[in-house]
């Protein structure tokens, strides 16, 4: 019988278990052969996806990051601004957390002495954010960011928007149309609120904000037009072909974009990709956990790693799920 050679510690499982030699039966062979196409699709998918939808794993990184820090890739100049300065201002006067808790508390009480109001124990108040002011210095916006725990302090310039595209006939800013288009879809809701069975009590308000968007030229120069269904207004600006935003903006833009429009357009077509990453993040856990599994000498590590994770993970969920509870941002 011919020798079939060893395969090393990193090749899948697969291959060390499956016999191919004469002795093999055809269903076992079948079934081998099955196992192996199966493992094999995996791994290309997990491959060729990742390939395919790198540009969106790069944007969705880098952008993630930049939501998180404010410096990374700036439009706004930040400035720290020296310990004395702050020091030598009324920031020495301004309460801790819990000391305006306490203010807070006994402002209540004045105010409803027949309420019996404690802090809970355990609960710990705390600031949401930084403290910031703003003055506008000429063309520029000029925010200072001041830590109310540790008083750190910066001051953030805004260059003026000079993206921004010009308006055109600017004294036109509400327009009427007879019949309203927003009358007809809102008589509308009503009857179908109707016919479901649900109990309508007056006219259906509004949700949201339904706008039209259209190109036209004004004068032979292009304009976008934007009009507002609820209220009849209408923004009239000229058209260059950019979006209405900084660079840093458009990138964060597409990282925030979802939902589907009615019409197919570019937003459409990127919600697809948006669906494509979701899909891909689940398979790439699945698949990644098979190929895993497939290399014997990895299992034990593996198991630490996987159990550290969700641990993690767990522990996250819990912490953010008290901040969420416990806050109001």
């Amino acid at each position: 019988m011919m020798n079939v050679e060893q395969p090393t510690n990193d090749e899948p499982e697969s291959a060390t278990d499956s016999n191919t030699d004469d002795t093999t039966t055809p269903v076992a062979r079948q079934r081998w052969k099955l196992t192996s196409w199966l493992l094999m699709l995996a791994r290309r998918t997990h491959l060729y996806a990742g390939l395919f939808l790198l540009p969106w794993v790069v944007l969705y990184g880098v952008t993630g990051a930049m939501f998180n820090h404010q410096s990374l890739f700036p439009r706004v100049q930040f400035q720290p601004v020296p310990v004395d300065v702050v020091r030598a201002t009324s920031m020495t006067e301004f309460p801790a957390a819990g000391e305006l808790a306490t203010q807070v508390i006994e402002a209540l009480r004045s105010a409803n002495p027949e309420a019996q109001i404690e802090v809970l124990t355990g609960s710990e108040p705390e600031f949401t954010n930084n403290l910031m002011f703003e003055v506008q210095q000429g063309d520029e916006k000029k925010v200072v960011h001041i830590n109310p725990v540790t008083n750190d302090t910066e001051i953030a310039t805004i260059p003026p928007e000079d993206f921004r595209p010009d308006r055109l006939l600017s004294d036109t800013r509400n327009i009427e149309l007879n019949p309203n288009p927003q009358d007809t879809a809102q008589e509308a809701a009503a009857s179908i609120f109707k016919d479901s069975g649900i109990e309508v009590h007056g006219a259906p308000k509004p949700f949201g904000w339904t706008k039209l968007n259209f190109l036209v030229s004004i004068d032979g120069e292009p304009a976008r037009v934007t009009y507002v269904l609820k209220d009849g207004h209408v923004d009239i600006f000229k058209y260059d072909g950019s979006p209405d935003m900084p660079l840093r903006g458009f990138f964060l833009r597409l990282h925030t974009s979802h939902g589907q429009p009615p019409t197919w357009n570019g937003r459409m077509y990127w919600s697809l990709f948006v669906d494509a990453m979701a899909i891909a993040m689940v398979t790439w856990s699945l698949t990644g956990l098979l190929m895993w599994w497939q290399i014997k000498r990895t299992r034990r590590i593996g198991f630490v790693v996987l159990a550290t994770s969700v641990g993690t993970a767990a522990l996250m969920y819990f912490a953010m799920q008290n901040f969420y509870a416990s806050n109001m941002l």
